[in-house]
């Protein structure tokens, strides 16, 4: 038989074990004109189980891509629904979107990048600009430079970079369609660390998976969901902060997109459960 007792002691664990998460949460650091705590949450459908790239364009119009599936869609930014879709190649390893000038830009893992035109409409077609250095890569970030000339494509783990300790940063220019081969910045760990303090017990992976420039404050906010930390640069790439991620919250953070009022959308892959997307006011 149950004593009272072992009733009253299970109570008591269980109790302190939820209030223990709860002060985590609510302790973590976090962008100062973000609340951790005051989020909304809309559950995505299934087919976007990897949705692995988010893009806000003009007023409402809210742009996802999934994993691998080549199709940019078009998702209501109150319910989630799909709205719209685009098939722009064939079935790939697609990473990231941007828009500039109006027209998609998509990233693929290789870093090659495509050009769509005229998206969810008869007229839309579909061109591939390749990455011209051939040795192993793995790219996952995009994002449209602050004066709209370029895009910035972020390896996660390319070979030339030091393992999990680099991620370069490379430059597309949009007006020439063309690479440049040299890389135009090297985030590093090392760097991050002495000029941040991070935590010393925390292993700081250099993996990028989404990247977003914000409309109000002209920062990159980068992601990293291998490491599970939000990185903020000024437009030149000198980090300024960086926070960790709490698990509970971003179990798998692939994408990030801002709307013109500043407001942060993060996308969460399914991960044994459900692809979802994460709404943070802004609140300067």
């Amino acid at each position: 038989m149950i004593q009272f007792s072992q009733i009253l002691t299970f109570i008591i664990l269980a109790n302190w074990q939820c209030a223990s998460i709860s002060e985590r949460v609510k302790g973590d650091a976090f962008p100062s004109a973000y609340d951790l705590n005051d989020f909304t949450e809309i559950v995505l459908q299934d087919r976007m189980e990897e949705v692995s790239g988010l893009e806000w364009v003009g007023d409402k119009l809210l742009l996802a891509i999934e994993d691998e599936s080549s199709i940019i869609y078009s998702l209501s930014p109150e319910t989630g629904e799909i709205i719209d879709r685009q098939k722009f190649a064939k079935n790939a390893d697609i990473e990231d979107i941007a828009w500039s000038n109006d027209r998609a830009w998509v990233l693929q893992s290789n870093g090659t990048l495509y050009e769509v035109t005229s998206p969810f409409t008869e007229e839309a077609e579909s061109e591939k600009y390749t990455f011209p250095i051939k040795k192993k890569r793995d790219f996952e970030a995009l994002v449209v430079s602050e004066d709209g000339a370029y895009v910035y494509t972020f390896c996660k783990t390319c070979e030339w970079d030091k393992k999990t300790k680099e991620a370069s940063i490379y430059r597309f220019d949009l007006g020439a369609k063309a690479y440049e081969e040299v890389a135009l910045k090297t985030l590093k760990a090392s760097e991050i660390r002495t000029i941040l303090k991070f935590k010393e017990k925390t292993s700081l992976k250099m993996e990028p998976a989404a990247v977003a420039l914000h409309p109000i404050e002209n920062k990159y906010y980068i992601l990293s969901s291998t490491g599970k930390w939000l990185l903020i640069t000024d437009t030149a790439f000198n980090s300024k902060e960086i926070y960790e991620l709490n698990a509970k919250i971003f179990k798998q953070p692939e994408g990030i997109t801002f709307d013109p009022k500043g407001n942060m959308y993060v996308s969460n892959e399914a991960r044994g459960g459900k692809p979802n997307l994460l709404i943070f006011k802004y609140k300067p």
